[in-house]
């Protein structure tokens, strides 16, 4: 561990500062902003001591930028100035337990709030994970807890904060427990805001990831090998159902009117024709298969019961604890959607559409590195995965009306999100949800299979 530099450090309001962490930033996985041409400014800062939060203007989007000046590079080096080395705060262990300090109320910095359930082990050595796209997930406290900083800071509540801490309180067992979370306050105009920077959550050590799992059955009946039990999507769809029993409880529920049918008809269209336009070239080719299905939309006569969701749930949310049992993380919701609309009350079935899409997924993967595969087994696979979920949802929360048409509406925006997606990140992969539209709007799908 580097020690902490002096304080004569350059100031980080230098332009030289600010141009070192513009460059910087496109480099890294959380950056979103990726290939686009924005000026960078300082909005405002808050000094932990040895190291300093930034929260720096780029284009329309905040960024959470904290760092620190070393004598050392560290793991994840800035750019080196003046003979020191500016770092990012997030791989540094002191500025961690700074950021920790402020969570848990030992450490009081102007503008920021920390709001403490439990006590956090000290940060101790500490582990950045790297597959992180959207915000900087930090293991520390000897593997207890996990701290996840986000990267793009929104105004008003944080999803991942709110809804993980009233399951926390509600005692849900399926989820990682919030332990902490640190809120900031900025000027904004003539007001003046606050969002959420910083949320600790218990660690599930040994915790399995539920996509790798489900990915490496798809592989091995692929290939024709005897894998075994599926890992187990009845229980999945019991978790996934417990969950929302206990949003439900915590944070209420709502009966649909005719505004909220009508503001969720209008969503679906508005991101469907944005969803059109976005990946005009790979689904030009379904134009008139959209647009009916666009007009389709207005069979939505009633939304039933609305309450709090997941709002991204996918596979590679989920994780296998060491007890078998399976555990829900990141509340964070849709990436690309605005954070107001992330707390906006929805239908289950949008989890329960995310959860479908996700098996689909699993099975194209393999599909990918086998292409060829049998790709009529890979839709067994799907359609058995997909039953066994609806049945262990169903268990739990009453059965799913597959012909009703929010669900069938919810499929399709997930499956059109998906392919924004792909051709935005990973232009190969742009063929799986691309082929789960066309499905969806030439033919109607096949029954599910039965589950004994």
């Amino acid at each position: 561990m580097s020690d902490p530099t002096p304080t004569d450090a350059p100031s980080l309001t230098d332009a030289s500062v600010l141009t070192a962490i513009a460059a910087w930033m496109p480099t890294t996985r959380w950056y979103p902003l990726k290939g686009q041409e924005v000026d960078i400014a300082l909005e405002t800062s808050y000094d932990l001591g040895d190291a300093e939060i930034l929260l720096l203007r780029a284009g329309d989007t905040l960024l959470q930028v904290p760092v620190a000046w070393r004598d050392e590079p560290g793991s994840s080096p800035i750019a080196q100035l003046d003979g020191r080395w500016l770092v990012d705060a997030c791989s540094d262990a002191d500025a961690v337990q700074a950021l920790l300090d402020v969570a848990t109320g030992r450490r009081s910095v102007n503008g920021l709030d920390g709001d403490a359930t439990a006590d956090p082990a000290p940060a101790g050595e500490i582990r950045v994970i790297t597959g992180e796209q959207s915000n900087t997930s930090i293991i520390g406290g000897d593997g207890t807890w996990i701290a996840k900083v986000f990267r793009v800071v929104s105004p008003g509540d944080n999803p991942d904060v709110v809804v993980t801490g009233a399951l926390t309180r509600a005692g849900c067992d399926r989820i990682p427990h919030l332990l902490a979370s640190v809120t900031a306050g900025w000027p904004a105009g003539d007001a003046f805001v606050t969002g959420h920077l910083l949320a600790v959550s218990e660690f599930v050590a040994g915790g399995q990831d539920a996509w790798e799992l489900f990915r490496q059955h798809a592989l091995a009946t692929l290939r024709g090998e005897q894998p075994g039990d599926a890992p187990d999507a009845r229980a999945l769809g019991e978790a996934v159902a417990t969950v929302h029993r206990d949003l439900a409880a915590a944070m209420g529920t709502a009966s649909a009117s005719e505004a909220d049918t009508l503001r969720f008809i209008t969503g679906l269209e508005q991101r469907m024709a944005w969803a059109r336009q976005e990946a005009a070239g790979v689904l030009g080719e379904l134009h008139d298969e959209l647009q009916a299905a666009a007009d389709r939309l207005r069979e939505v006569r009633r939304l039933g019961e609305l309450q709090q969701i997941h709002g991204d749930l996918h596979l590679g949310q989920v994780l296998r604890g060491a007890n078998g049992g399976w555990v829900l993380l990141d509340f964070e919701g849709e990436p690309l959607r605005p954070m107001h609309e992330r707390m906006v009350r929805e239908p289950r079935l949008r989890d329960v559409v995310g959860m479908l899409r996700s098996f689909d997924y699993a099975a194209g993967s393999a599909l990918q590195e086998l292409p060829d595969a049998d790709g009529a087994a890979a839709g067994d696979w799907v359609w058995q995965r997909r039953a066994e979920f609806l049945a262990g949802y169903a268990e739990a929360a009453g059965p799913v009306d597959e012909s009703d048409p929010v669900f069938t509406a919810l499929l399709l925006d997930k499956a059109l999100y998906e392919v924004v997606y792909e051709v935005r990140n990973r232009p190969s992969w742009v063929a799986v949800p691309l082929e789960a539209v066309r499905a969806l709007v030439t033919a109607p799908p096949s029954p599910p299979p039965l589950v004994e």
